[in-house]
């Protein structure tokens, strides 16, 4: 995407029939937003986030399990935010075909 430049969220990235789709929206030394395309029943392994994090669902509908020794589940549908702390173990399932924003921060 170029600068001054105004595009949907959701145009920027598309579904892959057999993997998730993740792309750089934008970066620098202390933050980084990234776009994740997962369709529905799509896991994305379980990762952790350098930095402090947020999502936001574009479209659909996600579960984000934190693994930690509870395996605390949260349901964030479109239009919903989430917020998780640097380290966190996690993995996130596709309850639908979704949309994602993350931006670390």
């Amino acid at each position: 995407m170029e600068t001054h430049e105004t595009k949907k969220l959701e145009s920027l990235i598309d579904f892959k029939e057999d993997s998730i789709n993740a792309a750089v929206v934008a970066k620098n030394n202390d933050f980084k937003a990234l776009l994740i395309a997962i369709k529905k029943n799509q896991t994305m392994k379980e990762h952790k986030s350098p930095l402090n994090a947020f999502l936001y669902v574009i479209e659909g509908e996600i579960e984000f399990i934190l693994n930690d020794c509870k395996k605390e589940k949260f349901i964030v549908k479109k239009g919903e935010i989430f917020k998780f702390k640097a380290n966190e173990m996690h993995s996130v399932f596709g309850r639908k075909d979704s949309k994602i924003l993350v931006v670390r921060i």
